[in-house]
């Protein structure tokens, strides 16, 4: 179970864990902040080794942009600050999400991981619903099972190790 990544920064190695991510992001969408510890911690392994990356010298390309995705990856790797981050409107592949794909590139030191969430990691219904809880359609109870997914999914990721949570392709140098 990872629940938390080390980057490098200027002053040193930084652990970052879910907790952190919580506070900075909020509980809302905790589903997309445990998806961002799993692909860091992948990508630490299969672009370096296993040992941390310097968090200013990666780069990211995203097939979506929900909440909890976007604060987790800056907050990990100040890539949407740093205007080192960009969205594809059209990834390869990778499961529909609300507003794209669950598609992510993370690029380091001449290499790239390409990761796309495996099949019935999002359950059936969840992008719909989601795409309607966006748009503020959701009644009372349909907003309550849109928070039972988002936290249905954050639990099976947790408990998974990412390989099991995501397809990739490693490519570079090596």
């Amino acid at each position: 179970m990872t629940d938390h990544v080390t980057v490098i920064d200027h002053q040193g190695p930084i652990e970052i864990g879910l907790a952190d991510l919580l506070k900075y992001h909020g509980q809302d969408f905790v589903n997309g902040l445990v998806q961002c510890l799993k692909l860091i911690d992948l990508a630490t392994r299969k672009l370096n080794d296993g040992r941390p990356m310097q968090r200013r010298r990666i780069r990211l390309v995203l097939g979506l942009s929900p909440p909890g995705i976007v604060d987790a990856l800056e907050y990990i790797t100040r890539a949407f600050s740093d205007r080192r981050a960009i969205i594809d409107p059209a990834p390869p592949r990778g499961p529909e999400s609300y507003n794209g794909r669950y598609y992510f590139e993370v690029h380091y030191e001449g290499r790239r991981l390409a990761a796309w969430l495996k099949d019935g990691i999002v359950p059936e219904g969840y992008t719909l619903l989601a795409k309607r809880g966006f748009l503020g359609l959701l009644n009372e109870t349909e907003m309550a099972e849109w928070r039972a997914g988002k936290q249905r999914i954050a639990d099976l990721v947790m408990r998974l190790p990412a390989e099991k949570v995501f397809a990739f392709e490693v490519s570079g140098d090596a």
